[in-house]
């Protein structure tokens, strides 16, 4: 449409212009009014533009139209498209989580948007835009308890819009609708939002942009021209990194639900997200370096079915805690991590987040690492309790991940040649995709080969522990 337009447009601006004011070769008529002649031009660019306008509010309006959705006792499917047809659909088993986005100018017209997070989809399977807040809230309600994922059901039966004829409904429980099974854990306050992104590298190099460009000019005037095309593109990159983070991470809560944890965030577009209880695969505890003085740190988790951020947009899915104090850290791995005892917890995260060297129970790389990691490597280290697997990282910026020791898929060990001959190896140990990496840089060869030993029989243990019943090991008797 915008081609087509401007095409138009261009037609009328030379045979207008060109013609009727002199210009090019064409003479204008003896009777030519100028005034007349520019309202008509007006007028066909306002005719134009309406035309545009209902073109694009038919397409909108069939698009409505041809948008069905329906839900089965086996899957959401959506049917969308006039000419091109698509159709979409995810199964309820392999449902991860279903999380309400409401963007800006949805929100404004009372909008909400479905997702559905599948396993191994990487980014959501199944989006259905746009339904009434009211109505999403209903068909998420419904839709978890069937998943078995919702809090019991005890009232009446009751349709739920789309659903297919037949199916097998409920009314959601109270919760769905009203929130009030919601329970607060914490929040963020706005000030310490906003301390955190001026204490983070965008920040920082926004300042030195805004302060380079003054000082070069008053060096040298001649730089204007080229000082200011090199330092507005920076400008605005870097304020729009620093406005999106404090937007995104606006008024963020984290609460306890029936299902797991529900996060909920956003300024202007806000999204409320549900983290079923036991998808989380791996948590990551940060510190950067502007951050310690203020006592601050950063909570992110791998989710089954989430996969990597695709960018900065979508950093915040896997986020339990944007910026918080050291006793909120707490209250989320207790949160994430339920099955890990509290005792044994802390003092892993005191010792990965503030030890050195070979203090405590974490076991470091040798001093001959210092030829590959001249800082870091007295920090670099691992210690492992009944339940979980911890590994810290980092000097400047502070890193620590805890892998319970069910969730490890495979445990891998590396060696470059450089760590040949240091006698050093790396060990590996893989957990769903997501910002959280597990992974032990230059260890000794020996401690490297006998963690990854242990590894293997703490995570074969800790499954058949947590399968329970369902998986008996004893062989079946035959009847007589």
């Amino acid at each position: 449409m915008l081609v087509i337009a401007g095409a138009v447009v261009n037609i009328l601006l030379d045979d207008f212009l060109n013609a009727y004011l002199g210009r090019g070769d064409a003479v204008p008529p003896q009777d030519f009014d100028p005034a007349r002649m520019g309202a008509a031009f007006w007028w066909a660019l306002a005719g134009l533009l309406v035309v545009v306008l209902l073109v694009f509010a038919a397409a909108v309006l069939v698009s409505w139209w041809f948008t069905r959705y329906q839900v089965t006792p086996e899957h959401v499917r959506i049917r969308s498209g006039v000419l091109f047809r698509q159709e979409r659909q995810a199964r309820l088993d392999r449902v991860q989580a279903i999380d309400i986005h409401r963007p800006f100018l949805p929100r404004l017209l009372g909008l909400a948007e479905l997702k559905f997070e599948v396993a191994d989809a990487g980014q959501s399977a199944v989006s259905l835009s746009y339904l009434t807040h009211a109505q999403a809230r209903v068909l998420r309600g419904e839709l978890l308890g069937r998943l078995g994922l919702a809090a019991p059901d005890r009232g009446p039966a009751a349709p739920v819009p789309g659903a297919a004829a037949g199916a097998p409904v409920r009314r959601p429980a109270p919760w769905a609708v009203t929130g009030d099974q919601e329970r607060p854990v914490l929040g963020v306050p706005v000030p310490r939002l906003i301390g955190s992104v001026l204490a983070s590298g965008s920040a920082v190099a926004l300042a030195v942009l805004l302060a380079a460009a003054p000082v070069a000019l008053l060096v040298d005037p001649r730089t204007g021209p080229a000082m200011l095309a090199a330092w507005l593109p920076g400008l605005v990159s870097f304020g729009a990194v620093s406005y999106r983070r404090v937007e995104q991470g606006y008024h963020f809560r984290l609460l306890r639900v029936p299902e797991g944890l529900r996060v909920r965030y956003g300024l202007f577009s806000v999204r409320s997200q549900t983290v079923p209880a036991g998808r989380i695969q791996a948590v990551g505890v940060d510190q950067p370096m502007l951050w310690r003085p203020f006592g601050w740190y950063r909570v992110r988790v791998n989710v089954a079915g989430y996969g990597p951020a695709a960018g900065e947009s979508d950093a915040m899915r896997s986020t339990l805690l944007p910026v918080g104090t050291l006793p909120q850290v707490h209250q989320v791995l207790h949160l994430a991590l339920p099955g890990a005892r509290d005792g044994d917890l802390a003092a892993l995260l005191r010792e990965g987040l503030h030890g050195l060297g070979a203090q405590g129970r974490f076991t470091i790389s040798p001093r001959r690492a210092r030829w590959l990691d001249p800082l870091v490597h007295r920090r670099t280290g691992f210690a492992a309790t009944g339940d979980v697997l911890a590994v810290r990282s980092g000097r400047l910026s502070r890193h620590t991940a805890v892998l319970p020791h069910e969730k490890t898929q495979s445990v891998a060990v590396s060696q470059g040649p450089l760590e040949r001959a240091l006698g050093l190896a790396d060990v590996h140990l893989h957990s769903t995709p997501g910002p959280v990496t597990v992974a032990v840089p230059h260890l000794d060869t020996g401690d490297a080969r006998a963690l990854a030993a242990a590894q293997a029989v703490h995570a074969a243990g800790a499954r058949r522990l947590a399968d329970g019943p369902s998986h008996p090991q004893t062989p079946r008797q035959e009847s007589p």
